[in-house]
């Protein structure tokens, strides 16, 4: 998957399929979910602990490009390409066969849950981010 260095493979599963018999809209953010947190799983963390916070989502978008259908095989991609003091955003790609058939972003804060606000980014999720997406 190009610009991307990190992607998973996907089915297309029947619980996915709508009344139109393709994918529902809500099911490609729920592939986004599945992609970030197999990338953040692989830099060490998950969406509640990414370094001793967790994280919320403060905004989402996704353009829907191509249908997909009952047994297509997707890649969904991801990568951080923004960092900021409290929150960092993610891309998304999802093709079948090199095709494009969704991109997105989200808006991902930083939260400590048990002081109910958001937080500053501990620095070892920013220090392996930056050092899994090759930046500086």
């Amino acid at each position: 998957m190009k610009d991307f260095r990190f992607a998973i493979p996907i089915t297309v599963r029947i619980g996915d399929i709508n009344y139109g018999n393709h994918v529902g809209h809500q099911n490609f953010l729920l592939y986004f979910q599945e992609a970030r947190i197999a990338y953040l799983g692989q830099l060490g963390f998950s969406e509640l602990d990414i370094g001793g916070f967790g994280m919320i989502m403060a905004d989402v978008a996704c353009r829907y490009r191509q249908e997909l259908f009952l047994g297509d095989v997707i890649d969904v991609g991801c990568r951080i390409t923004e960092i900021k003091s409290k929150a960092f955003i993610m891309e998304y790609r999802i093709e079948k066969e090199g095709r494009a058939c969704a991109t997105g972003a989200t808006t991902n804060l930083c939260y400590d849950y048990k002081a109910k606000k958001v937080a500053h980014l501990p620095e070892a999720f920013v220090a392996a981010a930056r050092a899994f997406e090759a930046w500086d």
